[in-house]
């Protein structure tokens, strides 16, 4: 399954933070599942249960305890845990990943005017493949922010209800990430209509050649 799919089949990703909270979310309609903590010694059966169960999974790569923060750690990540993608919030370690072969998620704050065109500057410097913002229940900075930049835009962050949900993608966002359990299987659809991302749509930059869960070459 592609991510375009996946999103547009169910555009909230279950963000998953403690472990007896990962059977909720491979027993739900979503179709990516967000890992916010682990060591090395246990993701890599978390991330193959998260993909034996059909779905897309990101590995917070920052918060992965027992790793060095650097190429090495990264190297060791990808090949012992095995995850679709990471998420980070450092600019550098955006391309330490893709050439590991992951995809990207870079993540940034939305706390104030500066904050926010410090993290577009470093998405443009980065290039990741989504950005990720929090958190996710300002409309008016996620539709400021997606019009200044050419890579599809996630929310998260504080998003506890369905209608913040419809609230971010309404301003642009292509999905949603929420510990809230009880969204994870919210029959949502995104807006009808198309949001433009640098002269092209959202749903064109979400495309990929290829499965997403296959490793880049």
């Amino acid at each position: 399954m592609q991510m375009l799919e996946a999103l547009a089949a169910q555009p909230v990703i279950a963000a998953v933070r403690l472990k007896k909270d990962l059977a909720g979310a491979l027993a739900s309609s979503v179709g990516i599942v967000f890992l916010l903590a682990g060591d090395l010694f246990t993701l890599p059966e978390i991330v193959g249960q998260v993909k034996r169960a059909g779905k897309i999974v990101f590995v917070h790569f920052d918060m992965v305890q027992g790793v060095s923060k650097d190429a090495s750690g990264m190297n060791f990540m990808a090949r012992s845990a095995a995850p679709d993608g990471i998420i980070t919030t450092r600019a550098n370690l955006v391309a330490e990943a893709r050439n590991c072969g992951l995809l990207t998620i870079q993540r940034t704050f939305l706390l104030d005017s500066q904050s926010v065109h410090t993290g577009i500057d470093l998405v443009k410097e980065a290039k990741p493949d989504i950005l990720e913002v929090l958190p996710g229940v300002v409309p008016s900075e996620i539709q400021e922010v997606v019009r200044l930049i050419r890579v599809p835009l996630i929310a998260g962050g504080l998003i506890k209800s369905r209608s913040q949900c419809y609230a971010a993608l309404r301003a642009g966002a292509v999905g949603v990430s929420t510990s809230a359990s009880d969204l994870w299987n919210a029959a949502l659809t995104a807006p009808a209509g198309e949001h433009a991302v640098g002269g092209g749509s959202v749903r064109q930059a979400v495309v990929r050649p290829g499965p997403v869960l296959a490793r880049r070459s």
